[in-house]
């Protein structure tokens, strides 16, 4: 990874992904409050389903990054590409037999 990408990868992790993850905890922490004044019942079961839901993108993002599928981004085009070349000569030699 370049400097410039690494840059680019710790602006973006600084100033897009922890406001937001402050922003998505201090809704949480919002939505707690409402339901211990309020009582409303049926408020967990979905609020509960969003979280799992955005913790399961938070560990896939963390073990993207740490495995290092940011490194050369583009290395899957190049494997598709090289895939699609692969198929399209075996079905000609399909097509030739």
């Amino acid at each position: 990874m370049s400097k410039r990408d690494k840059i680019i990868t710790y602006f973006m992790i600084i100033f897009v992904i922890l406001p937001g993850g402050v922003s998505f905890i201090a809704k949480i922490a919002s939505y707690f409050m409402v339901e211990m004044e309020e009582g409303m019942s049926g408020f967990a079961l979905p609020f509960f389903n969003y979280l799992f839901i955005a913790l399961g993108f938070v560990c896939l993002f963390v073990w993207a990054f740490l495995s290092g599928h940011f490194k050369n981004i583009d290395k899957p085009a190049h494997d598709m590409l090289e895939m699609e070349r692969k198929y399209e000569d075996s079905e000609l030699r399909l097509d030739n037999n």
